[in-house]
């Protein structure tokens, strides 16, 4: 009830709200959470003992949500913790990995590591949204348009699903979202045909493929397929995340689907944990130019006020890198954009690291997160 009314309360009061982006969350376990911040925890454990149980062993029986596995992860959770408590308007977006964590034991050749597999049985903290779903791109061509639009086509699509997770404030009502991202893709990219001439793995290429992007934190990278899995992982949170951001922004007012893009930044706040999700400033920029038809200046304004970007280290192999040819063979229109960014902004050497608060509450922002220029 606490998580509808903070979401309506939000909705038509219409403040500016942080969206905090994150390839980790180490959230622990929910129940203990849930009830410590309502206060109740020994009235839930008086409770538990009329039905002959106790609370630890309650506890102890669930699965950590296996979103994340170090220090960034338990911060990014923190946070979400914070700004619930704090009644502030704010939203996590992550990915819903299957086999986030592992788990170790002991076998006669040393230590062994496995999978943990925490959705085995199921979730019972998080809410499918089936009406929230959002297509996400990957490889194909630019096409230019005889107007000299430009145009992101071809290659594959697979779909973001989206599901919910309740992050309640400590004695406050409010309880903010967790937003995690699944990928599918749908019947109609299953080749029946194929499947019945026994051409089995053919016949499921993108759901096979759909499978692999949230199947695994931070999979090796060793080769060129391993570092397309990790940027296919990257971009996927950002666009969705982005797209449903902007889907927001225009249902709180009616007004804003036919502009009003000046407003965006004073509604929305994009608060960028390390370089993961920094491709959420080329996927900002090209859905304000080619989706909603804004101008290079005016796209480029809006999102200098919207993106802030946290900073964890400022050691060169803590700064991830791309190569142009892994970058132009996923994300073409991307690529151009970055290009684009490179040439008309001179990044100050004493802003390369600058440090840019969880909350973002500035306007300011670093232009591409140390990235710019080092493809």
């Amino acid at each position: 009830l606490r998580w509808n009314d903070t979401y309506l309360h939000f909705h038509k009061t219409d403040p500016k709200q942080t969206y905090y982006l994150s390839m980790e969350y180490l959230q622990g376990r929910a129940l203990t959470n849930a009830v410590g911040n309502l206060a109740i925890t020994g009235a839930y454990a008086d409770a538990l003992k009329k039905f002959g149980y106790e609370l630890e062993a309650i506890a102890g029986e669930e699965r950590d949500a296996a979103l994340g596995n170090g220090g960034l992860g338990r911060l990014a959770s923190c946070f979400l913790d914070s700004m619930a408590t704090l009644n502030l308007p704010s939203w996590g977006y992550g990915l819903r990995y299957r086999y986030g964590l592992f788990k170790q034991r002991i076998a006669k050749e040393g230590q062994e590591e496995i999978a943990e597999d925490w959705l085995d049985k199921f979730s019972p903290w998080e809410i499918v949204r089936h009406d929230v779903v959002y297509p996400i791109r990957f490889f194909g061509h630019v096409e230019i348009s005889p107007d000299g639009k430009r145009k992101w086509a071809g290659g594959e699509v697979l779909n973001a699903l989206a599901y919910d997770v309740p992050i309640p404030g400590y004695k406050t009502k409010n309880a903010i979202s967790l937003r995690l991202w699944d990928a599918t893709a749908t019947a109609e990219d299953f080749n029946l045909f194929q499947f019945n001439d026994g051409q089995y793995e053919s016949a499921a290429q993108l759901h096979s493929r759909a499978q692999q992007i949230c199947a695994v934190l931070y999979p090796g990278d060793a080769t060129e397929e391993g570092k397309l899995l990790r940027l296919k992982q990257q971009y996927f949170l950002c666009s969705a995340s982005l797209q449903d951001i902007i889907f927001r922004f225009k249902e709180r007012k009616s007004d804003r689907a036919s502009g009003k893009w000046s407003e965006f930044p004073s509604k929305v706040a994009v608060q960028m944990n390390d370089t993961h999700p920094t491709l959420a400033i080329p996927e900002l920029m090209r859905l304000l130019m080619d989706v909603e038809g804004l101008g290079w200046d005016e796209a480029w304004a809006v999102t200098n006020k919207t993106v802030a970007y946290t900073n964890h280290t400022v050691l060169p192999e803590a700064l991830e890198k791309w190569s142009q040819a892994v970058m132009r063979k996923l994300l073409p229109r991307h690529m151009e954009i970055i290009e684009e960014i490179d040439k008309r902004v001179t990044v100050k050497p004493h802003l390369l690291f600058r440090y840019t608060t969880v909350m973002a509450q500035t306007d300011k922002v670093v232009p591409f997160a140390c990235s710019l220029g080092k493809w």
